[in-house]
């Protein structure tokens, strides 16, 4: 009686409250967000952190895949619907792919580029963080939010390539309170959703540079190459 009680409401929730992939948008079942296929693929998409050459910033950029489907897709929907359990649910990929950076080469603290106060609250969450948190754990690394953002700025995202170079300058700060000895001498690394120009991680790079770093970089989980001809 009670495992056919279960059954029904089992169906009468995937009729009444369907779930399907945050990404395909394929039905899926109870409480699944993510369908193993867009899993596998993203999944697919990545790998070990690798240095990119098309940006304009001071210091090495290193992504973990190409801003194309369906890592993108998958980013779009952590930064734009927003979705912080999808982010979760990629979780244990983002940090099987980090494991793969040599321990030599892992930072000691990472600092995530900020978001304005008022856009953070209107989002509820900052992804840069979060993914600084799942890095974090696999790098065993602390997580600093170092820098702030004092200005804000109009989304990279909605700026032609001329006004992204310069939108983000000048934005950044350190953190009140901040101790700048506890950062001196350490291995650094400025954490971000996104790279394509490289304007924003530049901007914090050069607050960041402040704190006399003994390496500094920034890590994103995916880069847009610039497309050539």
């Amino acid at each position: 009686m009670l495992q056919r009680l279960s059954l029904w409401l089992k169906a009468a929730v995937e009729v009444f409250l369907p779930f399907s992939c945050h990404v395909c948008r394929v039905r899926t079942p109870p409480g699944t967000i993510l369908c193993a296929d867009c899993r596998r693929r993203i999944a697919a998409s990545m790998h070990e952190p690798a240095i990119v050459e098309d940006v304009a910033c001071r210091c090495p950029v290193m992504t973990f895949g190409a801003y194309v489907p369906p890592l993108s897709e998958a980013v779009k929907v952590v930064k734009y619907k927003p979705s912080t359990r999808l982010l979760t649910a990629l979780s244990g990929e983002i940090a099987r792919v980090a494991a793969r950076m040599p321990a030599a080469d892992r930072p000691d603290i990472l600092i995530p580029v900020p978001l304005h106060p008022s856009r953070e609250a209107k989002r509820g969450f900052n992804q840069a963080r979060l993914l600084a948190e799942i890095l974090a754990e696999s790098w065993k690394a602390a997580v600093s939010p170092a820098i702030v953002r004092t200005r804000n700025t109009k989304p990279q995202a909605e700026c032609d390539e001329t006004l992204r170079a310069t939108n983000p300058a000048g934005a950044f700060t350190l953190a009140k309170g901040l101790i700048p000895s506890a950062f001196t001498g350490k291995r650094l690394a400025v954490i971000d959703d996104v790279a394509t120009t490289g304007a924003t991680l530049d901007a914090c790079v050069a607050t960041v540079e402040r704190l006399r770093p003994a390496s500094l970089r920034a890590v994103v989980w995916a880069h847009s190459y610039r497309q050539s001809g």
